[in-house]
Formats: structure tokens, sequence, C-alpha cells
């Protein structure tokens, strides 16, 4: 459908994503989550799990053919040359898979998909997307939700943190940036006010808009 508008949500973890996306999805919206995505490719995807078994060696692997995600988080976890080969032989196989069920929904004539992507950018994906938006939030303050809501020790928050993008990678690639520094009411009338621009036509994805803020490095 020619009106269909492709929403890409992405951000920092502890930034308040899944808050958005849920006030998102109240307001109707359909929605693509690429995390399950790449869960279901690397399941179900024979040729996938073949390519990752033989980088990373049968050892990822169940007995029963299916992938070993801890196995796997071990090796890759704090190794970024192995992390950036294990998205070179997925990403592929998950750019497929979100745009044939873009294309699903679409073709169900939906208004508005949100395509949530923690790895927007780094895939590929935000080809798709007619908007950008990424939720962001000060270091600090992420690290807490964090402990909070997973249940870790500062520090395996921080690391995870500490691992992640700085904001200025989302700032410079986002149609609209959220600040999620105060309350989840603060952050709802954000998210409000931005879709009322979207669904006006207040967007341009030739001209990359930061909402109120400069794309700084």
């Amino acid at each position: 459908m020619q009106n269909t508008v492709v929403l890409g949500l992405t951000g920092q973890t502890g930034a308040g994503k899944s808050t958005v996306g849920d006030y998102l999805r109240r307001r109707g919206a359909a929605w693509v989550d690429a995390d399950e995505v790449a869960h279901d490719v690397t399941d179900n995807e024979k040729v996938c799990l073949a390519d990752l078994a033989l980088e990373f060696s049968i050892d990822i692997l169940h007995v029963d053919g299916t992938l070993n995600r801890r196995r796997l988080g071990e090796i890759v976890f704090g190794d970024k040359a192995k992390l950036r080969r294990l998205n070179e032989i997925v990403f592929p196989y998950i750019i497929e898979a979100i745009r044939r069920e873009l294309d699903r929904l679409k073709a169900q004539g939906a208004s508005l998909i949100v395509l949530d992507a923690p790895t927007l950018f780094e895939s590929g994906a935000d080809r798709f997307c007619d908007v950008v938006v990424s939720v962001v939030a000060d270091t600090q303050l992420r690290i807490q939700r964090i402990v909070q809501r997973d249940a870790l020790s500062l520090a395996e928050a921080e690391a995870r943190v500490n691992a992640q993008h700085k904001e200025s990678y989302y700032v410079k690639r986002s149609d609209y940036v959220l600040e999620n520094n105060d309350s989840v009411e603060s952050l709802k009338l954000k998210v409000a006010d931005m879709m009322e621009k979207i669904e006006s036509g207040g967007y341009d994805s030739a001209r990359r808009l930061s909402a109120g803020r400069q794309g700084e490095e």
C-alpha cells in the first residue's frame, strides 16, 4: 500500500524503547520485531545454521541441531571481530525475512508499521524505513534501569552499556530522537507530539531530523 509508513524504532539498551513501542502498539501500529525474526531465522533457517557452525564450530549447536544461543554468546561476547563476523552471517537472512514480513503487512493495508530493531542501522534494515526514531537516555540512568529491569550487578549493567554505540551514533542517523530522562508520562507526550508530525507528513527520509537536537559527534 502506498500510504503505509514504516517507522524504524531503535535505541540504546535501558533508554526506554520498549515503553515507546508499547505506546505505538496501543495506537494500532502493525509490528515487526527484528529480534523475533532473528530468532526464527536462526531456529529454522538450516542454511544459516550451517553457516554459523562452519564459522564457530559445531559446539554452538545442541545435539538436536538447534542453535545453542548461550554457547554462541560466550564465543562472541567481548570479541568485536567475532561479533562482527556473526552479524555478517546472519544479517542477510534476517533482512530478507523482514522484507517479506513488511510486504505481507503492506498487502494487508497497514497504515503504520513499526520495525522494532535494536540493530536497525548495523543490519541495514533502516533501508526499509520511511522514518527512523531512536530512543536515548543518560548513561547513568540507563545503567540504573538495566540493574532494576534485568537483576544484573552494576558491573554487568555497565558492561552492556559500554558495549553499545554512543548517543551521537543514533542522533546522526535518525529522523527523530526521543530523550527519556524524565517520567514515563513525559516520554509519552514526546511520542504523541512526534506521531502528530509523522501522521501529517512531517518526515523526510532524505533529511535526517532529530527532534529538538543537533547531530553532534
